[in-house]
């Protein structure tokens, strides 16, 4: 899959699976939740974050969410917006997400649920976002309060950028980069290349992930001109520019 390179876009059905389960993900990182499930109200599972150290304990709390689930069903035709269920060895609470669909979180151990019920609801609220596919706008997102807002805008730069960096264009970047560096070695020395290209991505306001095909030999050509041309001459920097450059361009075209 071509990642869209806008954090907007979470409309493609693998770039939304991955943002349902960054969100459960954030929450249990961020809470006191030990399981978290997004779900259809015929106990379809959209996502889910179940962390392994759960261990056997999971079979009965699946078992006690599937015996509750049609009476939650029920209930939320009826309007029913949370229900919170507390068992001698934890609590199940039950968030509706919009029409058809439930946040259910899982805790294991007596806890205060007080210190955690913002967080889950928060979190109803981003994946309601996410799963209507409703535009990360700023006009869409000012309809929140602040700190759904909020969430949703880190939720879909974390999305954005570990996406990316899975995309064949990342990982070009970063094969250019490294022969980039190699060539700065043989010349400067090892002790050199992160400051020459420090000052270099900075010059052009870019990094190493945001390179594209044009910058990057606009990139070689200040290293040479601005760093090593005056350290160590015009012979050794125009044989520089007369071999970098056409490999660099080479190496460029030949990604797919």
């Amino acid at each position: 899959m071509a990642v869209k390179k806008t954090k907007e876009d979470l409309e493609d059905v693998s770039l939304l699976k991955f943002a349902l389960v960054s969100q459960l993900k954030r929450t249990y990182e961020t809470s006191d939740v030990d399981i978290l499930l997004f779900a259809g109200v015929d106990g379809k599972i959209y996502a889910s974050y179940i962390p392994d150290s759960i261990g056997p304990k999971i079979f009965e709390l699946t078992n006690l969410i599937t015996s509750n689930l049609l009476h939650i069903s029920q209930q939320l035709s009826m309007g029913l917006q949370q229900s919170v269920i507390e068992y001698d060895f934890g609590t199940v609470i039950f968030s509706s997400v919009g029409r058809g669909a439930l946040l259910i979180s899982l805790f294991t151990k007596k806890i205060d649920l007080s210190q955690n019920m913002r967080k889950i609801e928060i979190t109803r609220d981003v994946m309601q976002h996410l799963f209507e596919q409703k535009p990360m706008t700023e006009a869409q997102l000012s309809k929140y309060p602040e700190d759904v807002s909020r969430e949703l805008k880190e939720l879909a730069k974390c999305v954005f950028n570990e996406m990316y960096t899975q995309s064949s264009e990342y990982k070009k970047n970063m094969e250019i980069l490294s022969d980039i560096k190699k060539k700065i070695t043989g010349v400067m020395g090892r002790g050199e290349v992160d400051q020459v290209l420090a000052m270099a991505f900075n010059e052009i306001a870019s990094s190493p992930k945001w390179m594209t095909e044009k910058l990057w030999p606009l990139l070689l050509e200040m290293v040479i001109n601005d760093q090593i041309r005056p350290l160590h001459g015009d012979y050794i920097a125009d044989v520089c520019m007369a071999e970098w450059i056409p490999d660099i361009k080479r190496k460029l075209e030949s990604f797919v």
